[in-house]
C-alpha cells in the first residue's frame, strides 16, 4: 500500500510540474505579444494522447521559409515511390532517344545514380530531345535578383550538377566542376556580380581562394553538352517530330535523396521533385498541379488554408500555420516508421542546419527542419522528451529585426525545458 501511494504521489508531482511549464510557457508567449515588436506562433502536441499542450498563435498564417519543404518531402513521399525518375527513353535500330524527368540526382553525388551508367553502355547514337518545363525557371514569389546565389538555381527539365557551377582560384590557377564552363571565367581584381543575368558569363576575383558556387543558365543544348563533355561522345539535341513508346529508368532510391533536401535544406532537391510529383499524378511538369493535387488528395484536412507556391521555401507567397504543419508531422509520424522518420532530419546539435542549435547533453532530442528567410525563423519537427515521450511542434516567428541568434537562443532554452519536463 505505502508503494502504491509513493507512485500515486511521485505520479501527482509529476503532473504539478508539467502544468507549472505549461502555464509558465503560455504566460510567457501571452507577455511576448504585448512587448514584442515580432509575431510568433507555437503549437506543441502530444500524438499519442491527442491533446494539444501548448497553443500560441497556432491559427494564424506565417511566412515558413525551408519549413515548407516538410511538405514536400510528404508529397513525394506519396506519390513517387522508391526510386526516382533519372528519364525517359526510347532504342529505334542504333539510336537511344532521351528527355529528361527532372530528376535531381544527376552528377550531383549521388553515387550509386543508374542514368550515367545507363547512357554509357549504349554504343550507337543518343539523342536529347528538346523539351522544356510546363513552368517557369524561377518560382512564384522568388527573389529573381538573387539568381547569382548558390540557394536560387534554375528549375529544369534535364538538370546537372545540381544546376550549379563550382570553381575557385587555386595557386593561381582555376579550379573548377563541370570543367566545360572554365574557359567563360573573367578573372578580376575585384568584383561585386558572380555571374551574368541572362549569359553563362562566370567572374573570379583574382585573390579569391573561397569556394564559388553559383548557378548557371539551363537549356537543352547546354544539357546535351555537358552530358557530350561527361561521356565523351556527341549528344545531338532534336525535336520530337513523331509519338515514340518511351520507357522509363529510374536513377536513384529516395531516401538519400529526401535525407539530403531535409538535412542540409537543398533548394534544388526540393524544386526538382515538386516537379516529379506533379509529372506523376498530373502528367506536368508545373509546381503548382502537383501542389494542387497534394492539397486536394492528401492534406485535405489542413486546420487553415494555405497559401502554397513552391517546393523549396523560396517564395515570400507561402503561408502556412503552425496547427497546419503539426497537422502534417502528425500524419508522417502516424505513416512512417519513427526510426525512418527521424533519420530524415536534421538532428539538434548533430547534423545539417541544426549541427550547432538544440543539441542535448546526453542524447540527441530535437528532429526537426528549420527555415530562414530575411526577418523569419521557423522550426518544426520532433521533440523525444527525457521521459522517452515523443513531442510534435511548430515554433514559427516571423518580422523580427534582431538577429537570428537571439530568436534561437531562445527557442532553445524553451524547448530544452520542454525535453526535461514532460
Amino acid at each position: 500500500m505505502k508503494i502504491f501511494y509513493k507512485v500515486l504521489l511521485l505520479t501527482l508531482l509529476i503532473s504539478v510540474s508539467s502544468c507549472s511549464t505549461t502555464h509558465k510557457f503560455k504566460k510567457e508567449f501571452k507577455d511576448h505579444q504585448k512587448e514584442s515588436e515580432f509575431f510568433k506562433g507555437f503549437v506543441l502536441y502530444n500524438p499519442e494522447t491527442r491533446t494539444q499542450i501548448i497553443n500560441h498563435n497556432g491559427s494564424k498564417l506565417f511566412t515558413p521559409a525551408s519549413n515548407t519543404k516538410l511538405y514536400t518531402f510528404y508529397s513525394a513521399y506519396k506519390t513517387l515511390g522508391d526510386s526516382l525518375k533519372g528519364l525517359e527513353y526510347h532504342k529505334s535500330n542504333d539510336t537511344l532517344y532521351i528527355k529528361g524527368a527532372a530528376d535531381p540526382s544527376l552528377l550531383y553525388d549521388f553515387e550509386d545514380s543508374n542514368t550515367i551508367p545507363f547512357l554509357k553502355k549504349h554504343d550507337g547514337p543518343i539523342v536529347l530531345l528538346d523539351e522544356s518545363l510546363d513552368d517557369n525557371r524561377y518560382g512564384n514569389g522568388w527573389s529573381w535578383e538573387d539568381y547569382q546565389y548558390y540557394y536560387m538555381p534554375e528549375r529544369s527539365l534535364f538538370p546537372m550538377y545540381g544546376n550549379v557551377f563550382t570553381y575557385s582560384m587555386k595557386g593561381g590557377s582555376i579550379a573548377s566542376n563541370p570543367s566545360y564552363f572554365k574557359k567563360n571565367i573573367t578573372v578580376l581584381d575585384s568584383t561585386d556580380m558572380n555571374r551574368e543575368f541572362e549569359e553563362n558569363k562566370f567572374y573570379l576575383e583574382r585573390l579569391d581562394s573561397t569556394s564559388n558556387y553559383i548557378p548557371f543558365k539551363t537549356s537543352t543544348k547546354l544539357a546535351a553538352e555537358l552530358l557530350s563533355d561527361t561521356l565523351k561522345k556527341t549528344i545531338t539535341v532534336k525535336k520530337l517530330s513523331k509519338d515514340l513508346n518511351f520507357q522509363t529508368l529510374n536513377s536513384v532510391a529516395v531516401d538519400s535523396v529526401y535525407k539530403q533536401m531535409l538535412v542540409v535544406s537543398d533548394n534544388f532537391i526540393a524544386e526538382q521533385l515538386m516537379l516529379q510529383v506533379a509529372k506523376e499524378v498530373n502528367n506536368t511538369y508545373n509546381v503548382e498541379d502537383g501542389i494542387e493535387y497534394i492539397l486536394e488528395n492528401h492534406l485535405q484536412n489542413l486546420p487553415q488554408k494555405p497559401v502554397w507556391r513552391d517546393g523549396s521555401g523560396l517564395s515570400v507567397y507561402n503561408l502556412f500555420s503552425p496547427e497546419d504543419t503539426v497537422h502534417l508531422l502528425t500524419k508522417m509520424y502516424q505513416e512512417i516508421p519513427l526510426k525512418k522518420l527521424m533519420d530524415y532530419l536534421p538532428v539538434g546539435g548533430e547534423s545539417g542546419t541544426l549541427r550547432s542549435w538544440y543539441g542535448g547533453k546526453d542524447k540527441p532530442y530535437v528532429y526537426a527542419k528549420s527555415g530562414t528567410l530575411s526577418n523569419t525563423y521557423c522550426l518544426s519537427g520532433y521533440i523525444i522528451t527525457k521521459k522517452g515521450t515523443v513531442l510534435i511542434f511548430s515554433y514559427m516567428n516571423n518580422n523580427y529585426n534582431r538577429p537570428n541568434s537571439n530568436i534561437r537562443r531562445e527557442m532553445q532554452e524553451q524547448l530544452s525545458n520542454i525535453y526535461e519536463t514532460y
